[in-house]
């Protein structure tokens, strides 16, 4: 590896451990979204049913994914903003998870750079391992 790889290798450890450090002190989050809904309660004289009402809301909904499958529940009032702030932490979580594993293949391709800490072509013409043996009852 010559001398720039080594010093970029140095520089994206350094940032792997900048993400680590970030992600360890995250904190409290909480997967999904937050969102409000309205409803139309289907009485007839009820304001709802009025051409281009949007009906009875807003009730703000909790929706996350569980086992493969998205769950719905409802957000009391008094709870919507600390919904919200966990859930504005999960997709900062998300982020910086996603820039990890970006890191994490970046110093992948650099140790295998020609030169790299991981090259190792072995002898011209082999496949670089011995065959395994295999023995018969």
């Amino acid at each position: 590896m010559g001398f720039t790889g080594k010093r970029e290798l140095a520089r994206l450890e350094r940032r792997r451990q900048e993400v680590v450090a970030g992600l360890a002190s995250m904190g409290e989050f909480t997967p999904g979204s937050v969102a409000p809904t309205w409803r139309k309660c289907g009485k007839s004289s009820c304001h709802c049913a009025g051409e281009g009402d949007r009906g009875h809301g807003p009730r703000w909904l909790w929706n996350w994914q569980e086992g493969g499958r998205t769950r719905t529940a409802q957000v009391p009032p008094g709870q919507v903003a600390v919904f919200e702030e966990g859930t504005a932490a999960w997709r900062r979580f998300k982020a910086q998870a996603e820039e990890l594993a970006e890191v994490n293949a970046a110093i992948a391709r650099v140790r295998l750079e020609p030169g790299g800490p991981a090259w190792n072509p072995g002898p011209a013409g082999e496949k670089g391992g011995p065959k395994a043996k295999t023995t018969t009852p």
